[in-house]
């Protein structure tokens, strides 16, 4: 396990951001790299992005969904990270406008991550604070 003291941040946090740092620059490939093959990625609640993606192809295809559905104006601000050796926790600050109607999402997020023994990210977990809201947005 590894170490760290005072307020050294953990590596996963770093990983972390440049994750979203990808995202934020629609650099889908970047994203991928960090992520593992055969990755899980959870969206909660029931609306239609609700469930589990699976694999590089599975994410590349929700990822493709949510852009189709924002136009590409979906933002992620990073307001916290916190990280081990196995999880990271993100809190997020998610906002979109619904490219059909301009609909508009603005809620807060915890994004939790299980990294791999390469450091990858082998599951995530999409939690919205106002899981109605957000599966509506989508729908």
């Amino acid at each position: 396990m590894t170490q760290h003291t005072g307020f050294d941040p953990h590596p996963h946090v770093a990983l972390a951001r440049q994750g979203y740092d990808a995202f934020a620059r629609s650099d889908g490939e970047a994203l991928l790299e960090l992520l593992a093959p055969d990755i899980v990625w959870h969206v909660g609640g029931s609306g239609p992005l609700s469930g589990e993606h699976r694999g590089h192809d599975g994410v590349r295809a929700l990822l493709g969904q949510v852009f189709e559905l924002t136009a590409g104006s979906q933002q992620l601000d990073v307001l916290e990270v916190f990280a081990n050796d196995r999880f990271v926790v993100a809190v997020i600050h998610e906002r979109a406008t619904r490219a059909r109607d301009g609909a508009l999402l603005d809620v807060r997020e915890a994004h939790v991550l299980r990294m791999d023994e390469a450091s990858r990210v082998a599951e995530f977990w999409d939690l919205p604070d106002d899981t109605a809201a957000h599966d509506a947005f989508f729908a």
